[in-house]
């Protein structure tokens, strides 16, 4: 009688392995993670301009800005900003300017990023990210991207 216990113990512990180690988390998991894309499709993107008030555009949406020198696509999830530069003219360096006023006039709460240098590859095609530092006290209502030779 020995014999078929230890059989039956011996199957049972098989079938537990191979369930544990076969089986697949289900979709839930999965769910939680949203993709976002930024490739070039125009329906994709709304246009929007080099400087602009972030109190009006929406967070969690992708945008981009069309300017002689520089074309890009950037997503605002309503805290930070990631981007990717399609295009730029290679004599110049982009800034990001995140402005405490509306209209960008200076202030000192102002934050200024270079997310491009002048004659540094890759011209195209370059992923950017803006984080806001941590413990931030204020908001920050508006944004501008320019350049300088």
């Amino acid at each position: 009688m020995e014999p078929e216990i230890s059989r039956n113990k011996s199957k049972l512990w098989w079938s537990l392995w191979l369930i544990f180690f076969l089986w697949q988390p289900s979709a839930p998991f999965s769910e939680e993670i949203e993709n976002i894309s930024l490739k070039t499709y125009k329906q994709l993107s709304i246009p929007v301009p080099s400087h602009m008030d972030l109190t009006k555009i929406s967070p969690g949406k992708a945008y981009q800005v069309t300017d002689p020198q520089f074309i890009l696509q950037f997503y605002f999830d309503g805290k930070d900003i990631y981007g990717i530069i399609l295009k730029r003219d290679k004599e110049v360096s982009i800034f990001m300017h995140w402005c405490f006023f509306r209209s960008c006039e200076e202030s000192p709460y102002d934050i200024k990023l270079k997310i491009a240098n002048a004659w540094t590859p890759p011209y195209d095609q370059t992923f950017f990210n803006a984080k806001l530092p941590a413990k931030l006290k204020y908001r920050f209502q508006g944004l501008k991207f320019y350049t300088v030779r």
